[in-house]
């Protein structure tokens, strides 16, 4: 049970950290939505997803291979990989500089006009920048300091809003105050983790081996994030052009009340890998029995966690949108089903199958992650002229779903795990099932069998033995001696 511990206060940990950011993030909202015309805000927002994917491209997938191979590496080895990935990263920043030449050319593109070339160079400065922030970022999870994340995580929140007040609020800096702060905001971040935490951690020295392999691996993770990126964003597109910005609003405000699930994705994401790579390569018997078994159960308490948690937002969304929000925003809860268990399924293709890493197959991802965009497009064709953002929502959760079957699959060719994927599957149908009748036909359902389809959810996980009355127990002992 300690890998499951550790697991579950490292999930806590991150997943404090991560709402605390977000809660801070929303406070910023008010007052840029004052200070801001919807149309400058629709720029800022445009700005902010060219940023993300500048960043997918220019991070070269460092990311993920300089977590894998810090693991992998032997003790007096891991430095020269850290330091091997700084040097690329400060590399990669050198290839951003000639887009700075074209900021005219991607100012048309994006907004038809060359009046925001400034705001794209920018942009152009603030990716290398974000950059440096995630690698900092990532040291707290390699070296287990998950309240060291935290702290960074929440002085970038804060630092941001501090800045945005004063340059937008107060300076009327309007769109441009508000890059200037992420600009502002991160850098500090950079400045403070790496002289005040990181800098011991690297020896600062180039090797062309390291360099070698973190590039082999990285690389094609640039055109499985950039995918990603095309089937995270398409459909908002195709709303806009088969029907209209209500349609957008609803299907984000759906969107918005799936964050719960993300937040519990984000902390799994961080803190399962680093536990099992630090069994698996501690490991001695090339069977790897407790790596495997490590990997199931833990996968088996986040997806238990998480589809209550989708059941729970589902069942109850028809009366929890409007009581936030308003009555004219209710139509929304009825995409929350799809996009919160496409959440799940999300989180399950990253957790599950770790056979594509181990054997350092990453190109998998690449053409998994095209065909699953492809699909996303082709679907979206078909179903948002017809059924709206019910049609959006609808192809967001087949492709991750798509996506999570087929992964796994490939992944077991490397390495098998032994997941029951049946009862994994089927315990994951009947739970989404039961969340898409009540939003579709919520008058058949009053609030005491609302309750009871929560319940027997609850009860479907104990039958088809994810989790054992043991596991609760143990939990809640640890919680009540706050050994978590």
């Amino acid at each position: 049970m300690g890998e499951r511990k550790a697991f579950i206060k490292d999930t806590l940990v991150y997943g404090l950290g991560n709402g605390l950011k977000k809660f801070i993030g929303l406070f910023l909202l008010p007052f840029y939505t004052r200070a801001l015309s919807v149309g400058e805000f629709g720029v800022l927002e445009t700005l902010g997803t060219t940023a993300a994917l500048l960043s997918g491209f220019f991070s070269m997938g460092l990311d993920s291979a300089c977590g894998f191979y810090y693991f992998k590496a032997a003790d007096n080895r891991k430095k020269d990989v850290l330091s091997t990935a700084l040097f690329l990263r400060i590399f990669s920043f050198l290839l951003i500089v000639p887009l700075f030449f074209f900021r005219d050319t991607f100012s048309q593109l994006l907004f038809g006009s060359i009046d925001y070339a400034f705001l794209v160079l920018m942009i152009l400065l603030l990716v290398p920048v974000n950059l440096l922030m995630s690698e900092q970022s990532h040291l707290f999870r390699y070296f287990r300091q998950p309240w060291s994340y935290n702290l960074i995580t929440i002085l970038k929140s804060l630092s941001n809003i501090g800045l945005g007040i004063t340059l937008v609020i107060v300076l009327k800096k309007g769109v441009e105050g508000a890059v200037w702060a992420r600009i502002g905001s991160s850098l500090l971040v950079v400045v403070i983790a790496f002289v005040g935490f990181n800098y011991r951690k690297y020896n600062f020295k180039f090797s062309f081996y390291w360099a070698r392999k973190l590039l082999k691996y990285g690389f094609p993770l640039i055109w499985s994030g950039i995918a990603t990126w095309v089937f995270n964003s398409s459909d908002r597109y195709f709303l806009v052009h088969y029907s209209d910005l209500h349609e957008v609003g609803l299907y984000s405000i759906g969107a918005i009340f799936s964050q719960p699930v993300l937040l519990i994705n984000m902390a799994v994401q961080m803190s399962f890998a680093v536990l099992f790579f630090q069994l698996y390569y501690a490991e001695k018997s090339p069977e790897k029995p407790q790596s495997r078994k490590m990997a199931i159960d833990l996968y088996l308490v986040y997806l238990t966690v998480a589809v209550l948690l989708s059941t729970l937002l589902s069942v109850y969304a028809d009366f929890l949108v409007p009581f936030v929000t308003t009555p004219d925003y209710g139509a929304g809860a009825k995409v929350i089903p799809f996009l919160v268990f496409a959440h799940v399924a999300a989180q399950s293709f990253q957790t599950m199958g770790p056979g594509i890493s181990l054997a350092e197959k990453t190109w998998h991802y690449a053409w998994i992650t095209g065909a699953t965009a492809l699909l996303n497009l082709g679907l979206n064709f078909l179903m948002v002229p017809r059924w709206g953002f019910m049609g959006a929502g609808l192809a967001t959760l087949i492709s991750f779903v798509v996506y999570w079957q087929v992964k796994v699959w490939v992944a077991s060719k490397y390495f098998r795990v032994g997941y029951p994927v049946g009862r994994i599957n089927s315990f994951f149908i009947l739970a989404l099932l039961l969340s898409v009748m009540v939003v579709v036909w919520p008058q058949w359902f009053p609030g005491w069998l609302r309750a009871a389809v929560v319940i027997l959810v609850t009860v479907l996980a104990f039958l088809f033995k994810l989790i054992y009355p043991s596991d609760i127990k143990h939990i809640w002992e640890g919680i009540k001696s706050r050994r978590f």
